[in-house]
């Protein structure tokens, strides 16, 4: 009997429709699913002790000998919603910036517009886990919410992508691929029960949640998605965040996994 492919993702609400397949058991056998903040799927996924996982895209610059597997991903076009700068002064007024430590991509793509979008050069400093408040939780009274997804659209005409199903080389073959798959157009027939079911702090949001799910999250990833990963991380790069601008490798599906 072959080992189960390790399979990490994130338990909010944005990657449900993609693992939903295989959280109803979908590939029982083949992987072995396990959920993590986006941040420790990326260290688990670096010291090999995961063998696919949802990754935030700017790890694809910090993790050597990975491939994206084509077709699937989390993304926006425009306004995303659940990632948002939050600031009770104009933009040109900001000082500092608080960080969430669980999103990696998100506060890379906060300073890449700080420096390249609005001109800013506010110190940045670590904030408290954020998880899905901006989803889910009103704007404050008095306080402005910079929808980061938007603004990025709004200087590139590229949608933004915050993660990708990455995995270790010689692990993905065609039927793992079939089964990613699989997981997501399973999801994509369940996004009103996810909505239904998705709970934050006690609460159901539904309707909330399945106009974010159908209207907003983007799934795909291709020629678009992989040109908006490309330039992110050339801005990254010229910003200072990570050291140099990865080959962004894509998996073949048809190649044989070797575990």
């Amino acid at each position: 009997m072959s080992v189960p492919v390790r399979v990490g993702a994130v338990s909010y609400l944005n990657t449900r429709p993609l693992v939903f397949g295989m959280a109803q058991g979908l590939g029982a056998g083949r992987v072995d699913l396990s959920y993590d903040v986006p941040s420790v799927l990326a260290d688990r996924l670096a010291r090999e002790e995961l063998d696919v996982a949802l990754l935030p895209v700017i790890e694809l610059a910090r993790i050597p000998d990975l491939a994206v597997v084509p077709g699937l991903a989390i993304g926006s076009l425009g306004a995303c919603r659940s990632v948002r700068l939050l600031s009770r002064v104009p933009l040109d007024e900001i000082r500092s910036i608080a960080l969430d430590p669980e999103s990696r991509t998100s506060n890379v793509l906060v300073r890449v517009l700080c420096a390249e979008r609005w001109g800013l050069s506010p110190a940045f400093v670590p904030g408290p886990a954020d998880g899905e408040a901006a989803l889910s939780e009103p704007v404050p009274a008095g306080v402005v919410a910079h929808d980061l997804g938007a603004a990025w659209t709004e200087w590139t005409r590229l949608p933004f992508v915050f993660a990708v199903w990455a995995a270790r080389l010689g692990v993905l073959d065609a039927d793992l691929y079939r089964l990613l798959h699989a997981s997501k157009r399973a999801g994509d027939q369940a996004l009103s029960a996810i909505a239904e079911d998705y709970t934050w702090h006690g609460r159901q949001y539904p309707d909330v949640s399945l106009p974010y799910l159908r209207e907003t999250m983007r799934y795909r990833f291709g020629g678009p998605e992989l040109e908006a990963v490309k330039a992110f991380l050339a801005a990254a790069a010229r910003t200072g965040c990570i050291e140099r601008v990865p080959d962004i490798r894509i998996a073949a599906p048809t190649e044989t996994a070797c575990r």
